[in-house]
């Protein structure tokens, strides 16, 4: 059913944040800060500490997750210098513990930083997701945009269900790649440094790195993975990116999508600010093909009095 449905789609709608906000949901990473300091403000606090927050850090929050300064928070939060006694204690639980675990000597390295960064990390996922459910029950006057719903599909970097219950699209042709909230899915957020372990100081600054490592963004676990997409897009006609930035977290999921798409369909992308619109004029530099079948529009320029 997934593989005949495709193969009869014409246009291909990449969703992304700004079109949630266009619609009237407030979801901007603004938005989540001022909604953490409010409900959780020890986990606020517990971030700014950490990754020492100034400025408009929550704005670019999935790109500020991998810029922490691993070797400046290990020496922050390293534990004090033990005792001999306390060496030798640890020794000891140290090898009851490979004994009991069947662990070689030597792999199991312990790491109170990283084990601190962890439990933060998971508690912020936590939170982050309550914060989505709250949000998709905050639109009071909804925006639309006319989309065409009969022979389209979605890749949806949205976690809410605007695109299935607002405009009445089939769930079988919208791919949440980043998990959708009302299903209670894994919510997928994360930054685009690659092996952040490998650059790191010493054994804590390395174990701090795999914590941050699990919140690599890879494009190869949550898009490439779909065998059957590439050859299901060969008949799209037209590409249409809304409320897309085009932020180096998800750029490379764009070059994917330039590459398994007709190399004659036409494009058009949203953009909202200037920023937007400098990040999309790079993209078609570096994909100059595009040039002469993109166009820029702007959501409020398409949006429609009423649902239609």
């Amino acid at each position: 059913m997934y593989v005949s449905i495709l193969q009869a789609m014409k246009h291909l709608y990449i969703i992304g944040n700004g079109f949630d906000i266009f619609t009237g949901i407030k979801s901007r990473y603004s938005d989540f800060q001022k909604w953490l300091e409010f409900h959780y403000a020890f986990i606020y606090e517990a971030m700014t500490t950490a990754y020492d927050i100034k400025g408009d850090w929550w704005c670019n929050f999935e790109m500020q997750l991998g810029n922490l300064n691993i070797n400046k928070y290990v020496e922050k939060f390293k534990p004090p210098e033990m005792t001999w006694e306390e060496i030798q204690e640890k020794i000891k639980e140290r090898k009851a513990f490979e004994e009991k675990y069947n662990v070689p000597p030597g792999l199991h390295i312990e790491s109170k930083c990283a084990h601190r960064l962890e439990g933060l990390l998971d508690v912020l996922q936590y939170c982050f997701e309550k914060w989505v459910n709250s949000i998709q029950r905050s639109i009071v006057d909804p925006q639309y945009l006319p989309l065409e719903k009969n022979d389209s599909y979605f890749i949806n970097f949205n976690y809410t269900d605007v695109i299935e219950g607002m405009y009445h699209i089939p769930e079988e042709r919208v791919l949440h790649i980043h998990g959708r909230a009302s299903k209670k899915e894994h919510l997928v957020f994360g930054h685009n440094k690659m092996m952040l372990s490998r650059i790191a100081k010493g054994p804590d600054g390395e174990k701090v790195g795999e914590v941050l490592d699990r919140y690599n963004k890879n494009p190869y676990q949550y898009l490439f993975k779909y065998d059957d997409l590439p050859g299901n897009l060969e008949n799209i006609e037209y590409v249409h990116i809304y409320g897309f930035s085009f932020s180096p977290v998800d750029e490379n999921y764009i070059d994917w999508i330039y590459g398994n798409t007709p190399k004659e369909c036409k494009w058009e992308i949203s953009w909202f600010s200037e920023e937007d619109k400098r990040r999309i004029d790079r993209f078609i530099l570096n994909h100059w093909t595009l040039k002469e079948r993109c166009k820029y529009v702007r959501l409020d320029d398409l949006k429609l009095n009423s649902e239609s």
